[in-house]
């Protein structure tokens, strides 16, 4: 049975929005934070994205070639589930498109594969997984920037009990915060 493992880059306020990466996420880089973000993807043998994140990620990683940042070898063979009701063609290799049934579909993938299956962005997807309780765990990693507008990982209505697995204390301030379901 697979671990499903959601993994959430925010700013201490909670903002997760890649528009503005530029402000609460990139002023952060170190080498401790590289290399967690390495751990938690080279430990994933399945990746499942939203439609936004994936179209995001996609142009990108798929053009590189050489491992680059020590994971785009991992982003680009490992097996991947695209979940989108719209999208009708998924080009990055090793990709399945989840369209209906998508909790379903998502709970018969941990019962039936090995290994992790990780979530990295895609927040209304880790939301409606998180309040299904298919989450196993969730991984936030939380940048000291009070980024004060912007689009948050959690809304009004998220309620999910959590226990804390784990704290590391990364360079520049960045924590990394783990948590089990409650």
């Amino acid at each position: 049975m697979s671990k499903l493992i959601v993994s959430e880059w925010v700013s201490l306020d909670g903002i997760f929005d890649a528009g503005s990466f530029d402000e609460w996420y990139s002023p952060y880089h170190s080498d401790s934070r590289a290399e967690y973000i390495q751990q938690t993807i080279n430990s994933s043998d399945i990746m499942l994205y939203g439609r936004k994140t994936y179209e995001m990620l996609y142009p990108y990683w798929s053009a590189l070639k050489n491992n680059e940042m020590g994971v785009a070898g991992k982003l680009n063979s490992a097996k991947k589930y695209l979940v989108s009701t719209t999208a009708k063609h998924a080009p990055w290799e090793n990709t399945t498109i989840i369209s209906s049934d998508v909790l379903e579909t998502i709970e018969a993938l941990k019962k039936e594969q090995k290994g992790n299956i990780l979530v990295q962005g895609s927040g209304e997807l880790a939301l409606a997984l998180l309040a299904s309780g298919l989450v196993d765990e969730l991984k936030l990693l939380v940048h000291p920037h009070i980024a004060g507008g912007g689009k948050r990982l959690f809304n009004d209505t998220s309620s999910f009990p959590l226990k804390l697995s784990s704290i590391q204390q990364l360079d520049k301030g960045v924590v990394a915060l783990s948590y089990q379901k409650a």
